[in-house]
């Protein structure tokens, strides 16, 4: 495919037919763009989501659902998924059902980058390829066949505002398919402006003083193909397309809150993107459009990368706000492409699909669409069993990679049974509603139905252990036997189960479970917005004690629902995923106090309003407590050398008193329960548990006042990780930083 998820490598191909199968047609490269959270219900049904692996606990777990406090409808047609003229599968007979299966309501059209160099009258894309049967007829015979709603992305890149209007009264006056979201162009700011070319753009002048360059290459090169070249033809896209259909949303790219390139400027566009396009627009913005890669090397980190939608949400409304001069609860905002990066086709990917999904529209989002219907394979791995084709498509395109052929073409893959899992948790114009877990590898959303019934879905994001959940419900009477379904690790189905008693769920490790409890209860109140992203400031500790860490953590204030904001309740994360009440004010800072020096912490923050309702949690905030900086000591820790399995450190030891200290003990703490000293030297070393302890030698024995040191070191092994310690003690006082 030409447009690939950002952060993704340039080559990429195209999914085609041929007499002989299969073939995989290689593209141009292009650079990409890369991606820089009143009454007691325990829930009911003791169930096994299949065998827990060997090794596995059973942790507890408790979730809190307020029934009352609303988050707002589940929107008509917010289930989405990107298709793509390139892919010769697109329309494939099974598509359909699929589709409907999957509660999947949403299909966006052309396709990635391609919507800017594809021709929807000739079915030509500049420079690309067009795959036989794809062409605008033949996806609306799909997208009606499966019930879904069209998002259309128009040709911004080589296109012109006549040739999309023309396309509106096709779409809207001449077949009435009553298409309402109309994006203009995909990823703009990929056009050169901040350096980075993948995007087509003929409105980008390539020539300085007659002479033709390379966008960005020379330093006082002017070229109209910035923000504000966008935002105004923006403005005249919108004139001629809402002509033809003045009931239609028109929708501009923005970039992604904390993404690049977010916040990015240059000498010839000093404010940033978003800035610039939003201020020109003004009280035209009508629906703004951002897409979603979260990055991170591992399953672990990709996972909680939904924590973070809360914030970015809050900035956009801010946005909105502050540059267009509109409310942002008129604008809409559509996510149209979201994906994983890592463990793409398997339980990973399948279980941040529906936490992904559920998080953007719980804070305001019309649509979530996923990348893609089918992509093609890449890096082929192994993921806890099951077959990674690092393919971004929902479906196999049946295609090899490294000698590694994927199933048969159509053929599901693990996301798509996350996604399916979303059909039992909730429909269009059912209630979502507010949940909480204490472990925060439990992920939890819930809906409260329009027949007031509850449903809630738990996402047990641990790969090694098993939870059993209690749950306790506010406003809601449950009345009947509930129904279990499960999505069990690398399930190929969805399994339901009706158990009679009402005690408690137990989830398997990586397993997706959704709970459907008859009854009634709720009354429409629209909780709290999530507080913003925390901070904290003023972070010191002193010699007093171990636990003399101190700071102020703050947040931006919650949008207030029905009722005003009344208060913040502040939790602390556990190392084991569990949370704790630490704090409760008024105001939108708290004071913390007790740290332990060299610790972690981390923290979110939750509204409540008036009448006890409570928001959906803010971002997690992590750091560090720092040694005291008045320390009569200073300890400097550096990995000299490291390998597979081990490493080598120095410590140097400085005495910044006023007295000599003879003899030393220095004591500190590896993070790691893998790490430990193999070989020690210049003292006696020695070591229980992660605490190691090391003793003068006769010759170094004596540290000088002053600024006299001692430098020690010594081997040791490691689990693949070689974590310093951070707080170091001497004759059992505290040291600071050197």
């Amino acid at each position: 495919m030409l447009h690939r998820p950002q952060g993704m490598p340039t080559g990429r191909t195209f999914i085609t037919r041929s007499s002989r199968g299969v073939a995989l047609l290689s593209t141009r490269a292009r650079r990409g763009l890369v991606l820089l959270s009143a009454g007691t219900l325990v829930a009911a049904m003791a169930m096994a989501a299949g065998a827990a692996p060997a090794g596995a606990q059973t942790l507890t777990d408790s979730v809190t659902v307020d029934a009352t406090a609303g988050l707002g409808s589940i929107p008509s047609n917010a289930i989405g998924l990107n298709t793509e003229v390139y892919d010769s599968y697109m329309n494939d007979a099974p598509i359909p059902g699929l589709l409907k299966a999957a509660g999947i309501d949403a299909l966006r059209y052309p396709g990635g980058s391609y919507s800017d160099i594809y021709n929807w009258e000739t079915n030509v894309a500049e420079g690309g390829y067009d795959a036989p049967d794809t062409d605008f007829s033949d996806f609306m015979a799909t997208a009606q066949s499966a019930g879904t709603q069209p998002i259309i992305t128009v040709n911004y890149g080589t296109g012109t505002p006549a040739l999309a209007a023309a396309w509106v009264t096709d779409a809207d006056v001449t077949n009435n398919y009553g298409i309402d979201y109309w994006e203009v162009g995909n990823e703009v700011f990929g056009n050169g402006t901040y350096g980075a070319d993948w995007e087509a753009d003929s409105h980008c002048d390539s020539t300085l003083n007659g002479s033709p360059v390379t966008i960005g290459s020379e330093p006082n090169q002017t070229y109209d193909c910035g923000p504000t070249q966008y935002a105004e033809n923006v403005l005249t896209y919108m004139s001629a397309m809402k002509a033809a259909d003045p009931n239609i949303h028109v929708c501009a790219v923005l970039t992604t809150p904390e993404y690049w390139p977010d916040g990015v400027t240059n000498s010839e566009y000093p404010d940033p993107w978003n800035q610039t396009v939003l201020s020109i627009l003004g009280s035209q913005t009508d629906c703004v459009i951002v897409h979603y890669y979260p990055g991170g090397s591992s399953a672990a980190s990709m996972l909680t990368s939904p924590q973070a939608i809360p914030a970015m949400m809050s900035t956009l409304d801010s946005e909105i706000t502050s540059y267009a001069g509109v409310s942002p609860s008129g604008v809409k905002v559509l996510v149209t492409e979201t994906n994983s990066l890592v463990d793409q086709d398997t339980m990973p990917t399948a279980l941040f699909a529906p936490d992904t999904y559920m998080t953007w529209l719980e804070n305001g989002a019309t649509n979530v669409d996923w990348w893609d219907e089918q992509n093609g394979p890449e890096t082929i791995s192994t993921v806890d069993g099951a077959t990674d084709y690092g393919d971004g498509g929902l479906f196999s395109s049946g295609t090899s990679s490294d000698g590694v052929t994927e199933p048969p073409v159509d053929t599901p893959f693990e996301p798509y049974y996350g996604i399916e899992m979303l059909t039992k948790l909730g429909s269009p114009g059912d209630e979502m509603v507010t949940s909480r877990s204490s472990n925060a590898l439990v992920r939890v959303h819930a809906v409260r139905r329009v027949d007031g019934s509850l449903d809630v879905l738990i996402d047990n994001e641990d790969p090694s252990n098993a939870y059993t959940v209690s749950l306790t419900t506010d406003s809601f009477t449950a009345s009947g036997s509930p129904t279990v379904y499960t999505l069990a690790n690398n399930g190929t189905s969805i399994t339901a189960t009706t158990p009679s008693s009402a005690s408690s769920v137990t989830v398997q490790p990586y397993s997706l479970t959704v709970i459907q409890i008859p009854g009634t209860g709720g009354t429409g109140v629209t909780a709290p917005g999530a507080p913003g992203q925390p901070a904290v400031s003023g972070l010191s500790s002193s010699t007093s004690s171990t636990t003399s860490g101190t700071g102020t953590l703050s947040w931006p204030a919650a949008r207030a629902g029905t009722y005003p904001v009344a208060s913040y309740n502040v939790y602390s994360e556990g190392n084991g995923g569990t949370s704790t009440l630490v704090g409760n004010t008024t105001s939108t800072s708290l004071t913390l106090t007790g740290l332990t020096i060299g610790a972690s912490y981390t923290y979110n923050v939750v509204a409540v309003d008036s009448q006890g309702n409570t928001s959906l949690p803010s971002p997690p905030v992590t750091f560090t407590v720092p040694p005291p900086a008045s320390a009569s000591c200073a300890v400097h820790y550096a990995v000299t050398n490291s390998w597979p399995g081990g490493f080598e450190a120095a410590i140097t030891i400085t005495n910044n008193g006023s007295t000599a200290i003879n003899p030393w003990t220095i004591t500190f703490s590896f993070p790691a329960s893998g790490e430990a000293v193999n070989d020690g030297w210049d003292g006696t070393w020695s070591q229980s548990g992660q605490q190691v302890t090391v003793a003068a030698a006769s010759w170094n024995s004596a540290i000088a006042a002053n600024g006299g040191s001692v430098s020690i070191g010594a081997t040791g092994t490691d689990t693949g990780q070689t974590a310093a310690p951070t707080v170091f003690y001497i004759n059992g006082n505290v040291c600071g930083d050197d």
